[in-house]
């Protein structure tokens, strides 16, 4: 695949190095709010059962 000429000037002024670790960055940014995401998810789902089924709540903690 051959490149344009201003894909090779932009290519030869990138900083490998520096371009990862900014993707790390992100990706992992990304990772953590995915994770929050979840537990809120999770969280919700857990508090709309108990506010449909008290009981089930109860009936958990008696034993």
């Amino acid at each position: 695949m051959k490149l344009a000429k201003k894909q090779k000037e932009k290519l030869k002024k990138l900083d490998i190095v520096k371009a990862t670790q900014k993707a790390r960055e992100k990706s992992d940014q990304v990772l953590n709010d995915q994770g929050f995401a979840v537990l809120s998810i999770a969280v919700s789902h857990f508090i709309a059962d108990i506010a449909q089924r008290p009981e089930k709540l109860v009936r958990e903690l008696a034993h």
